[in-house]
């Protein structure tokens, strides 16, 4: 575990209300709130930014497990309920790359035009 390191920070006093109550309401201190707050904020822009990538065509699916910490299933359940495609692109690009899969699969030549490998 890393050292602690204590700061000082300035925020409206509605938002310190809040944090406050979110303290209070799990029987933390509000240090320990700020740290549970900040983490959670952090996990979720990490998983909002790493879910637009995955749309954009920037990440594959196991790109986005691994940026997320996630397995292969868990990934598929994450893009489930955010209602995202699993396959990416139009139908006829994801049947090219089927029949491409199914062919190296067959004896056909890999995408380097070297032969599969039975």
């Amino acid at each position: 575990m890393t050292r602690a390191v204590r700061i000082n920070a300035t925020m409206d006093e509605d938002l310190l209300s809040r944090i406050d109550a979110f303290a209070r309401s799990r029987h933390e201190d509000r240090s320990t709130a700020l740290r549970q707050l900040a983490e959670l904020a952090l996990r979720q822009l990490s998983q909002r930014e790493a879910l637009d990538a995955y749309r954009h065509g920037r990440l594959t699916l196991r790109e986005l497990g691994r940026t997320l910490n996630l397995g292969v299933w868990e990934t598929h359940d994450l893009l489930a309920a955010e209602e995202v495609a699993v396959a990416q692109g139009s139908r006829s690009e994801t049947s090219a790359a089927l029949e491409e899969a199914l062919t190296r699969g067959q004896g056909g030549t890999e995408p380097s035009g070297v032969p599969a490998t039975p």
